[in-house]
């Protein structure tokens, strides 16, 4: 089932999904600490009614996430898909979709302008899933390193 989160103990939960979310990252990004740990980030979040916090919560356990952030950009009201993630045992049985097709739904009856969403470059699953929804390639970043 999919709920808002709107309470510190789930809040928390998120916080270690993201935490996996950002380890998970590292095959993508060099530069992602060993030890980097999420802590009390939702639980701030959450007190902002525009930001979105959605679970997928199923016999007491979440088992995936989405946060969507409210932005403002060229004047325009939108939301930034910052945070997408379904734990490794429960990945491939739709919940991933199922967390899109929510918000999705939540944010069509907002007065918005724009949905945005980031994914790294080689992350080929995150792309092709959100293609599926019908985002286009919007911006392009690069990145030169230099060690």
């Amino acid at each position: 089932m999919i709920i808002r989160v709107d309470d510190e103990v789930d809040a928390s939960i998120c916080d270690n999904l993201l935490t996996k979310l950002i380890q998970d990252e590292k095959k993508y990004n060099d530069y992602i600490d060993d030890n980097f740990v999420v802590k009390d980030y939702f639980k701030n979040v959450i007190k902002d009614e525009k930001n979105i916090l959605l679970c997928y919560k199923e016999d007491e356990i979440i088992k995936g996430y989405i946060y969507l952030k409210n932005i403002n950009e060229d004047n325009k009201s939108g939301y930034l898909i910052d945070g997408l993630y379904v734990l490794e045992e429960y990945r491939n049985n739709g919940i991933a979709k199922e967390l899109i097709n929510s918000s999705l739904s939540i944010l069509k009856s907002k007065n918005i302008n724009f949905i945005d969403v980031n994914t790294m470059y080689k992350n080929k699953e995150a792309n092709n899933l959100y293609k599926s929804f019908g985002f286009n390639e919007f911006k392009v970043s690069y990145r030169m390193n230099l060690e």
